[in-house]
């Protein structure tokens, strides 16, 4: 089917046609004209705009032909920024005072020695009551430390430490290694051996010379010392010989371990996911260091998570810190 832009544009040649003819010019073709120049038969498609010709205020567009996989990445993020320098960290540090609040109060100073020399009577009393008690216990628990000692001398002396080891290499099979174990075993036995023989030789007859020239005075305290170095070596680890005239409320130290433990225990997903598999964890932004009757931590929370976030469940942050729920608050502006 003929289009009727055909029978236009022949037409059109017609009439350029005849014009030539009478003009006595020769025909051109636009189309191969443009074609044996290389250019576009568009003028459009060759306009190149120059930077005077763009009007102020409009966008303009490069119009460089580089290919774009060709140009050099250009880094969306910029360089890290270098921290505080030293002036901003001294002019943000806080200062500690140089005289403690308590020596500044005139009552408090003047109350400070009574409270003082109150808590040395009040425990000098204490175990001056118990001596009776405490030399007791001590009495019945030196031989016991005595078989301790005795017991601990000659195990020095047999190298039992290196037990474990010499079977460990007996159980391989590793009759190398157990050689060297065995030979280095018999070096110390005789080494130690010789050192608790001079002691007998040479300790118990000094002991005995010094015990009869000693004054008398001297021979009470030798028993009794020796007598309370048993005791206390003898006696049980979870019953010490010993109690506290004055029982002190003593803060539980604060460890990175028991900060990060808190958080987790609230059930908040961001914090639940930076302390999980291939999460950054918690960041100090500083040690931990005691503040006042406690201790201060500071920590970084992942993106996310607010202040509010946390306070809202104080009560499961003071279990997870192991603290009363008093201990918990709002510090400053965080």
């Amino acid at each position: 089917m003929k289009h009727p832009d055909d029978d236009h544009e022949l037409c059109n040649r017609l009439e350029v046609a005849e014009m030539a003819a009478e003009s006595g010019g020769e025909v051109v073709d636009l189309d191969k004209a443009w074609s044996a120049r290389g250019e576009s038969p568009d003028p459009a498609a060759d306009f190149r705009p120059t930077e005077s010709a763009i009007p102020v205020g409009e966008w303009s567009a490069d119009w460089a032909d580089d290919d774009p996989d060709d140009r050099e990445p250009v880094m969306v993020d910029g360089p890290a920024p270098a921290g505080p320098g030293l002036m901003d960290r001294l002019k943000s540090g806080q200062r500690r005072e140089v005289i403690p609040v308590w020596a500044k109060s005139r009552p408090e100073f003047l109350t400070a020695p009574g409270w003082l020399g109150g808590d040395a009577r009040h425990t000098i009393a204490y175990h001056g009551v118990r001596l009776p008690w405490y030399s007791a216990r001590l009495v019945c628990h030196a031989p016991v430390g005595v078989a301790t000692f005795v017991g601990g001398t000659m195990r020095w002396v047999a190298d039992t430490e290196g037990e474990p080891l010499r079977q460990v290499a007996a159980r391989r099979e590793n009759v190398e290694e157990y050689l060297k174990l065995s030979r280095q075993r018999d070096r110390r036995v005789k080494l130690r051996g010789l050192v608790l023989l001079l002691a007998l030789v040479a300790g118990l007859p000094l002991a005995l010379v010094l015990f009869v020239l000693a004054p008398t005075w001297l021979e009470v305290l030798a028993p009794a010392l020796l007598t309370a170095g048993f005791g206390f070596l003898g006696a049980p680890s979870d019953k010490p010989v010993i109690s506290r005239a004055v029982v002190t409320t003593e803060v539980g130290r604060l460890t990175s371990g028991i900060v990060e433990r808190a958080p987790g225990s609230l059930g908040i997903a961001e914090i639940n996911k930076a302390l999980g598999k291939g999460g950054e964890g918690m960041k100090f932004p500083a040690p931990i260091t005691r503040d006042g009757p406690g201790w201060r931590a500071d920590v970084d929370l992942p993106y996310g998570v607010t202040v509010p976030d946390i306070l809202d469940r104080r009560e499961k942050l003071a279990s997870g810190l192991r603290r009363p729920l008093g201990c918990v608050r709002k510090s400053g502006s965080q």
